[in-house]
């Protein structure tokens, strides 16, 4: 059997793995629409290297779709999941809440109750988890030959949106900060905070580009002078 200090490490370290995992998955997914949003204003930047914001864009993507159905993966028994977690808590509630120290603060409210009440919302999800299960075997993990030549198929057999990545991602949040706040009596944020940082780039080179005909001609003018 575990002993208390080893349950409440293990809670502590799957606690932290699953929100920063979900963190990380927030910010892939902001900073994706974010490049999308930009073409409405620095689209003639974002076409002078198509390829490459292309790849980032679905690099994120990909991450995401992958990222999240991990993270949902019922079938997975030995994995960071969400479910994982709460059959862990589930089963070691009393050793990781109810404790005096906790008491005195005025948390450790946790039941099997509301573990339960945790695993119905999502299980109210699942027909919308089992589209991104579909994305990624169609299409991003495996490459399933129906959906290899036209994604779009992929997109009308299993619609799914942005607004849905974010639900799926923030019902984790939710879930996380519920024992997070009855054990630390704290709140984490997933908020994206650095997804502005490529602004930076595209108004650089959105200024620059009027003038690059000139700064060329001054660096050829340049490494012809030092030879």
């Amino acid at each position: 059997m575990n002993s208390k200090k080893t349950i409440i490490s293990h809670f502590e370290t799957y606690k932290e793995a699953l929100f920063q995992e979900i963190i990380t998955l927030n910010s892939f997914l902001e900073l994706y629409v974010h490049i999308r949003k930009r073409r409405n204003d620095r689209l003639e930047i974002l076409n002078k290297s198509p390829a490459f914001f292309y790849l980032i864009q679905e690099s994120l993507l990909s991450s995401v779709i992958i990222g999240v159905a991990k993270i949902y993966e019922k079938r997975n028994q030995k994995g960071r999941t969400i479910f994982n977690f709460l059959n862990f808590i589930k089963a070691n509630h009393k050793a990781i809440f109810n404790n005096s120290a906790l008491k005195e603060k005025g948390v450790g409210g946790i039941t099997e109750k509301s573990i339960e009440n945790h695993l119905v919302l999502l299980s109210d999800q699942e027909p919308l988890i089992n589209k991104v299960f579909a994305w990624r075997d169609g299409s991003f993990a495996h490459s399933d030959k129906k959906y290899f030549q036209d994604r779009k198929i992929l997109g009308e057999e299993y619609p799914i949106t942005i607004s849905d990545l974010r639900t799926l991602i923030e019902l984790v949040a939710e879930i996380l900060n519920k024992y997070e706040g009855d054990y630390n009596n704290s709140y984490q944020s997933i908020n994206a905070t650095n997804i502005t940082d490529i602004d930076n780039i595209l108004n650089w080179l959105y200024k620059v580009e009027p003038y690059k005909s000139d700064i060329n001609k001054m660096v050829r003018e340049q490494t012809y002078n030092r030879k």
